[in-house]
């Protein structure tokens, strides 16, 4: 007898297909593994709809004029692990583990229908979640007569209809839950417009579609804003093979056209948040807003952005997951993008001479405000302060209140009496606590890169110049920039 024996242990299909549903996709990034295998398809149109029905249910369905699927061929798709991660995959091929499909269904919905059509044959297939844990098989149900399924009218003479019903991530079981549609929609639209504009674009050597959203047709939001011509773009750069780098610096907010176009390539969280590396695989965004632990996230550098493009043969070492929501950076890149970072957010490269006319207006950019109110002289603390500005822009708005609450106290607590009786018999010796060092020169990079969103560098220099603690640290101050003075 061997003294090692093989023996089978099939996974239970009730239990495992229950916990294939929490692998973390969220409604945004399941929609977007959809239509990865759209594009993959080599579809030029896709449509998204997503609508409530009057029994409480929510449906999705999403629909390609790609190349579609015979029936062995959608079979073989509807199996869970349809393909290796491990074979070399085309260029253009945003799939990797052959679980997208069913994974990212399974995350939002009990009941996936894939209708294909090619060449005029129509194929269709459902995985029925509840059928599954009560058969306690991996079984799917081949469908004869698709006529009355939503969507399928808009499925053309060849392409691809995936279907969502019973979506209870949304909705909760029976569609139980409040959902708020509209705000689940508008944000759909605006991840979707931001993860394929290299698609929706017309960015050379890359697959244009068209992308709708429940027939609105959704407009690439573009991160780099490379059209606004304020946009300053290095030059892109080979970092390893498969592997290519440019980094960007936004505009200042002088150089929009208004309030709303600013915000809207400031990204939802603001520029702060979205500021670090945009990861591209094949084209389509993968994570962005992130300095991979290799720096904080400063006001200094709030308009940085540096894409990263990496082939699909870089899917295990850059340790790519299903979801395609996540990401760890090699050592080679990782070295890269840390030189750049110790070189970007200096104001410039440039030799800043002081200009001896007087500025025709000079805020003093007080911390404390003092004002008269009823023949009383009262101090509060400025929070419209530059970098007490900054910081607080950085919170949530939980976070931004519990400030605001913080701020008012400190205010509060401005100990008059003592100050009054020290000044006035030991004003020689009274003074405030020095910055150390550190803090000193954080606080010179917040205030430069707070005040150089609405003037240009030498304007800011020059009011810093002028107003405390810079004045009397002035040294101190340029070196923190990275500038000589002459």
């Amino acid at each position: 007898m061997s003294e090692e024996e093989e023996i089978e242990l099939d996974p239970e299909p009730g239990i495992l297909i229950e916990s294939l549903r929490d692998v973390g996709y969220s409604f945004n990034s399941a929609v977007a593994d959809i239509i990865d295998n759209s594009i993959t398809a080599n579809s030029g149109n896709v449509s998204v709809f997503a609508l409530p029905f009057g029994d409480g249910g929510f449906k999705v369905a999403i629909i390609d004029d790609g190349d579609g699927l015979d029936r062995d061929e959608l079979l073989k798709a509807m199996r869970l692990g349809s393909s290796n991660p491990r074979l070399a995959r085309e260029a253009g091929d945003l799939g990797r583990f052959g679980l997208g499909l069913k994974t990212a269904s399974f995350s939002q919905c009990r009941r996936l229908t894939v209708v294909s059509r090619r060449d005029g044959d129509t194929s269709a297939f459902t995985w029925d979640l509840d059928t599954v844990v009560r058969s306690n098989k991996w079984t799917v149900i081949e469908r004869q007569d698709v006529s009355n399924l939503f969507g399928v009218d808009a499925l053309g003479e060849h392409g691809t209809l995936v279907l969502w019903e019973k979506v209870d991530r949304l909705t909760g079981e029976n569609g139980a839950g409040r959902v708020d549609y509209e705000r689940v929609i508008s944000e759909a639209q605006d991840h979707l417009a931001l993860v394929f504009h290299r698609f929706l674009g017309n960015e050379p050597g890359t697959p244009h579609i068209t992308l709708r959203v429940n027939g609105r047709v959704v407009e690439p939001l573009d991160p780099f804003n490379i059209e606004n011509p304020a946009t300053r773009a290095d030059s892109e750069e080979l970092v390893c093979p498969g592997v290519k780098l440019r980094s960007y610096t936004l505009p200042h907010v002088s150089k929009y056209a208004d309030k709303q176009e600013y915000e809207r390539y400031g990204l939802p969280g603001g520029y702060l948040r979205n500021q670090g590396v945009y990861l591209y695989r094949a084209k389509r965004l993968i994570i962005h807003g992130t300095w991979f632990g290799l720096a904080k996230k400063t006001a200094l550098t709030q308009l940085t952005r540096v894409r990263i493009d990496i082939d699909t043969d870089q899917d295990e070492v850059w340790k790519i997951d299903v979801k395609k929501t996540s990401a760890q950076m090699p050592e080679a890149v990782r070295k890269r993008v840390k030189q750049l970072i110790e070189v970007i957010g200096a104001p410039s490269r440039r030799v800043y001479r002081r200009r001896t006319a007087n500025l025709t207006s000079r805020e003093s950019y007080p911390v404390w405000n003092r004002s008269e109110k009823d023949e009383h002289v009262v101090y509060s603390i400025n929070e419209e302060h530059p970098v007490l500005a900054a910081f607080r822009n950085e919170l949530d708005d939980g976070q931004a209140k519990k400030f605001d609450s913080l701020m008012a106290f400190i205010g509060s607590m401005l100990p008059m009496e003592a100050l009054v009786y020290d000044i006035s018999n030991n004003s020689d010796n009274t003074s405030t606590e020095k910055m150390g060092s550190e803090d000193f020169a954080d606080t010179v990079r917040t205030f430069f890169a707070r005040m150089r969103q609405t003037s240009d560098d030498e304007e800011v220099l020059d009011i810093m110049h002028a107003v405390e603690p810079f004045k009397s640290r002035w040294s101190e101050t340029v070196t923190a920039l990275g500038i000589e003075e002459r």
